[in-house]
């Protein structure tokens, strides 16, 4: 039986999937994105994670054209009363006008999560990082981000959705306005015990710049 619905949950996305990147091009056309997120998280203790991350992003929906290459890895420390903090390192690889820029990324970051009803958990993400770069443009500087999310659960026959809504607003030293805003709206499917695939629409405005549309997905993989 499980084997079965698993089948039909990735079936259903694929779908869905297909569909969305067909109605995403024609709608937004030369401001739309695509960026895939995996993730994978490893319990080494009751109070310890590893988390390894991988992104992509590309200039278009269709998943081609990639200017945007990062690995990330660090550690998780799972505090009482649902806090949690975590140290990460990242290296990232970004082209802008046929120039790629590399970047060491350190990053300090604090959340803490809350159940607000039977089927509604909130939680928060405060994020410093420290922003290094092998090239004298951009500068090296402090960047600071904050997250708030509401998650659910619901089930559509025997698909299981987890949706969620978050909202980031983003922010770095020297400069004291919000230059960078994201809203994400989408779902996480389960297809097994361990594995999550996510799909999001996520909407990027920053300060005097064109706001992107962007088709959001990946993998979540805990072990």
């Amino acid at each position: 039986m499980k084997k079965h619905i698993h089948r039909s949950s990735t079936k259903t996305v694929i779908i869905f999937l297909f569909i969305l990147i067909g109605g995403w091009s024609s709608a937004f056309g030369d401001t739309s994105q695509s960026w895939f997120n995996n993730s994978a998280t490893f319990t080494i203790s009751s109070k310890l994670d590893l988390k390894l991350t991988q992104e992509s992003r590309h200039l278009d929906v269709t998943y081609s054209n990639p200017y945007l290459k990062n690995v990330q890895g660090g550690i998780v420390f799972k505090l009482p009363k649902n806090f949690y903090f975590a140290t990460l390192y990242k290296r990232e690889h970004v082209e802008i006008q046929n120039i790629i820029y590399s970047e060491n990324r350190y990053t300090l970051e604090a959340g803490w999560k809350t159940k607000v009803a039977e089927k509604l958990d909130f939680d928060i993400r405060f994020r410093t990082e420290i922003r290094e770069f092998e090239k004298e443009s951009p500068e090296d500087h402090l960047r600071f981000r904050l997250r708030l999310r509401l998650k659910s659960e619901l089930s559509i026959g025997k698909l299981r959705l987890k949706p969620f809504i978050a909202a980031e607003t983003f922010g770095k030293s020297k400069v004291y306005t919000v230059q960078r805003s994201r809203l994400y709206i989408g779902t996480n499917f389960p297809l097994s015990d361990h594995v999550e695939f996510t799909l999001s629409y996520l909407w990027l405005a920053t300060r005097d710049a064109e706001s992107i549309h962007i088709l959001h997905s990946g993998f979540e993989l805990k072990f």
